[in-house]
């Protein structure tokens, strides 16, 4: 294969996503990006050095197009009740597709730190420091959404929409 003048880490991105979602976090490897673009495995090599590298660029584009979602939905001039109201309301709208993506990319980067999931965290939740009992309250609520999350999508804790809208409702409504 010939060697393009530049590379496309977006169109790589959109390689390794493709593969991923036909095949796996398994399967995906420099060889099988390659074959996706069309351009040496080298190539692809030189672009992210490593597989892991690979699997935070994905989880980072992903976490930011979430995060565009997030900040599309909040408030302007938002309190930390309404920061959270915004996080439970976008957790119940994601599609599973979204949230099996992320959930398979962490997977794969199991027993390794990702720095891009811990920023994203950070970000959205603070470090969950709560000194009284409202902020308390807050912290349960964040980690038991994430719960839901992890049970809905990882888990595939199957018990239809009505039953996850109603355990995200009443989680709005723990905070309110």
């Amino acid at each position: 294969m010939a060697r393009p003048k530049t590379i496309d880490r977006e169109s790589l991105l959109d390689a390794a996503e493709n593969v991923l979602g036909r095949e796996g976090a398994a399967a995906l490897s420099f060889g099988a990006i390659a074959t996706e673009s069309g351009i040496s495995k080298a190539s692809v090599q030189s672009v992210f050095g490593t597989r892991e590298k690979v699997l935070d660029a994905l989880l980072d584009r992903w976490l930011n197009k979430e995060q565009e979602r997030y900040r599309a939905l909040l408030p302007a001039n938002a309190d930390a009740k309404a920061r959270l109201l915004t996080h439970i309301s976008a957790t119940q709208d994601e599609t599973s597709e979204a949230g099996i993506r992320t959930l398979t990319l962490l997977a794969a980067q199991a027993g390794t730190q990702s720095d891009s999931m811990i920023g994203w965290y950070r970000e959205r939740f603070g470090d969950l420091t709560a000194n009284d009992e409202e902020s308390r309250k807050r912290r349960i609520a964040y980690l038991a959404t994430e719960g839901a999350f992890l049970m809905r999508n990882m888990v595939g804790f199957e018990s239809g929409s009505a039953f996850w809208d109603e355990v995200f409702n009443d989680l709005k409504a723990f905070v309110k």
